[in-house]
């Protein structure tokens, strides 16, 4: 590696990392999928279930423990699992997509491609969102980004031995979400295909990095079905990873919501996809492509599992920002602009400005939204059991810091014996019955909402 390559590696990552870092932890987490692995991640701290971490008690069976384990590792030196610690995995995890996307892009393109496809992706919405949030998405994403890292270093140069890294990183990205990290197998044997015909696939065999994978898949599947296998089976394998890639409801919704949340996670830079593509679609087939050629499957891929899927969220569109970073900074490298360098500098500091100011801006109004402090104290001073009516329960069991137990509707509360204090929103505490004597002991917004805490007298 020469030292030209190696200061634009530390240009990519000390740009990344002030972008990234500015604010660190400064975010509250306000539902209840961001603050699901925190909460296993502070039982893995106080009761020890590394293997099978607990909230309220019940086993989370839905999703492998690898991001919780991530967040404790996180949180050990200080013990406490805060909104910061929270925030470290996937804070490095996007680093380590850059530093991913920088290495493909040198790789399968060249040193010019990874540069700008390193900094297109760190300024990408959903990267440079998603970063601040302890949802798993940017771990499994960066998970995605290193097993085809490891294809890339396989196929274009020559290490056969590199396969093993492959299938042991597609196993780590199954333990951070279960099937989905699987996607880079479908991706490496169609470019195969692609490349070199039905018999392409076969290029990718390698005994020992399919006994790691088959180890990983059947270590957590084994560990999971063995400790609660009804709710695994029924609740996990049939509504949770089997509904996952149904995909009547996503035929019957159109491409318009997938292509919505797909072009907006890589904003502003998918404003230029449209050009991009056609570009690399027109030069896809020579041999001399073989980088565009594995973009496209990469991106392809992604979108069409995701969009077939009948869930849709924003932050499933993430692993999308790779790929399309790599196509982007290809279509950059080919533009025949006396000034092209200059160009992209100036509008990716644009970019990179506009990220940082609208951040700043969006973290303090979200902030404001929610004033915890409006509900600790009085909470502190419970001594039964906490219910929530149509509440983000675990938000409140995060920053309370005690469980909290949901309650269906009012009349399962009011029949529950020990049932004495309940959070509820604002609404729907003033439509209870008056003569239950329910009396206000707290109010206060989460996240926009207004909630009460009540106590039955």
């Amino acid at each position: 590696m020469n030292a030209g390559i190696d200061r634009g590696w530390v240009v990519v990552m000390a740009l990344s990392a002030a972008l990234l870092f500015f604010d660190f932890g400064a975010h509250v987490l306000s539902t209840n999928d961001e603050t699901r692995f925190p909460l296993m991640a502070r039982d893995i701290l106080a009761r020890g279930h590394w293997l099978l971490p607990e909230v309220n008690g019940a086993p989370m069976l839905n999703k492998p423990p690898l991001h919780a384990w991530l967040i404790a590792l996180a949180a050990w030196p200080t013990g406490a699992v805060t909104q910061r610690t929270a925030a470290v995995p996937s804070l490095l995890a996007g680093l380590a997509l850059v530093a991913g996307t920088y290495w493909v892009g040198r790789r399968a393109f060249d040193a010019r491609v990874g540069f700008t496809a390193g900094l297109i992706a760190v300024t990408t919405a959903g990267v440079f969102s998603l970063a601040r949030s302890p949802v798993p998405d940017m771990t499994l994403s960066c998970a995605m980004v290193a097993a085809m890292a490891a294809f890339v270093a396989a196929e274009f140069e020559k290490r056969p031995g590199a396969l093993i890294a492959f299938y042991g990183l597609v196993g780590v990205a199954f333990w951070i979400k279960g099937p989905v990290g699987l996607l880079p197998l479908v991706i490496a044997a169609l470019y195969e295909m692609a490349t070199y015909g039905w018999a392409g696939p076969l290029r990718l065999a390698s005994p020992a990095g399919l006994a790691l994978l088959g180890v990983a898949v059947v270590a957590w599947s084994g560990l999971a079905l063995g400790v609660g296998r009804g709710t695994m089976v029924t609740e996990v394998v049939v509504n949770d990873y089997g509904a996952y890639f149904m995909a009547g409801s996503s035929v019957r919704r159109g491409l318009f919501e997938p292509l919505g949340h797909a072009l907006t996670i890589l904003l502003p830079w998918s404003l230029l996809l449209p050009i991009a593509l056609a570009r690399a679609l027109r030069g896809v087939e020579p041999e001399r492509q073989p980088g565009t050629r594995l973009a496209i499957v990469w991106a392809a891929v992604m979108f069409i599992a995701v969009a077939l899927s009948h869930r849709q969220r924003w932050r499933y569109y993430l692993p999308l920002c790779a790929p399309v970073a790599l196509l982007l900074a290809a279509w950059v490298r080919d533009l025949r602009w006396p000034r092209r360098t200059q160009a992209f500098a100036v509008a990716w500091v644009v970019v990179a400005v506009g990220l940082t100011v609208g951040q700043t801006m969006l973290t303090t109004r979200h902030n404001r939204a929610t004033d915890w402090q409006a509900f600790a104290p009085e909470a502190g001073r419970i001594p039964g059991s906490l219910f929530a009516l149509d509440a983000p329960e675990l938000v409140f069991q995060f920053y309370l810091r005690r469980p909290v137990l949901v309650t269906p509707d009012y009349q399962t509360f009011a029949q529950t014996t020990e049932a004495r204090y309940l959070l509820a929103p604002d609404r729907s505490a003033s439509r209870l019955p008056a003569s239950d004597h329910l009396r206000a002991l707290a109010a206060g917004p989460i996240a926009g909402r207004r909630f009460v805490l009540l106590v039955r007298e």
